[in-house]
């Protein structure tokens, strides 16, 4: 095994400092093998302002978020429990609920 083979990691969000992100939305992230992954949470009701043309694939842990996009694309509803992409190519936002929304996200 060569030096730069990836080993076994464990990732403990809980354990990583919360960094804000926007008003009313914070992240504990971690950088593995390229790629950003991160806990994201949402305090309830807040819209991130900014428009985001990066992918992401992710979970809903907690709550629930509402993304809509800028080309018209019908707005994608997610809630606890389910695991969503969004392509970088849709220029999209998110809306938390009324419970707010902790999500796991891999960008």
């Amino acid at each position: 095994m060569s030096d730069s083979t990836p080993v076994p990691r464990k990732v403990t969000f809980g354990a990583l400092d919360a960094a804000p992100e926007a008003p009313g939305i914070a992240s504990e992230t971690a950088e593995i093998g390229g790629h950003r992954w991160a806990r994201v949470r949402y305090e309830p009701d807040v819209l991130r302002e900014e428009w985001c043309d990066a992918g992401h694939e992710g979970f809903v842990l907690e709550g629930d978020i509402t993304y809509e996009f800028t080309d018209g694309t019908a707005p994608l509803e997610l809630v606890a429990g389910e695991a969503f992409s969004l392509p970088g190519a849709r220029v999209h936002r998110g809306t938390a609920g009324a419970e707010g929304a902790l999500l796991f996200l891999i960008d």
